[in-house]
């Protein structure tokens, strides 16, 4: 993998994340940013290729960065393009087309609920969130 390959990929998902901002007016930039370093760092214990430096006895190698840095610019790509895409009104013909647009919908009306969570009630307002849609 090669550091232009990861500029590539990161110029797209800049590409989409400006996409979904135009489309929804509003996105959410620290749970991306989260998914990255996580991500990243996790890639990071499997050490392979050349030492780029090293921390205390933390290895930080090249190709296992650029690995980290690749498959989180794919996950955060597919945050970003399904969030454009969910904004929009998809028809699909047939009974599948009728499902998949049914579930796109509950997925926006998810999405558009804020859900604080309490300690001792996670899943009974997972409940209570899925239960409002299918009611209505």
């Amino acid at each position: 993998m090669s550091g232009l390959r990861i500029g590539i990929e990161w110029s797209i998902v800049f590409v989409l994340m400006v996409l979904a901002f135009i489309r929804k007016k509003r996105i959410r930039l620290l749970p991306s940013l989260f998914l990255t370093v996580f991500i990243t760092f996790f890639a990071l214990l499997s050490p392979t290729g050349k030492v780029l430096t090293t921390i205390s006895s933390f290895k930080i190698t090249q190709e296992a960065l650029f690995f980290g840095l690749h498959k989180s610019a794919v996950l955060v790509g597919m945050v970003f393009i399904s969030q454009t895409i969910v904004s929009y009104k998809i028809r699909l013909p047939g009974t599948i087309g009728a499902f998949v647009a049914q579930v796109f919908s509950y997925f926006e009306q998810l999405t558009e609920k804020r859900l604080s969570f309490h300690k001792h009630s996670v899943i009974e307002q997972i409940d209570e969130a899925l239960l409002s849609l299918w009611q209505i």
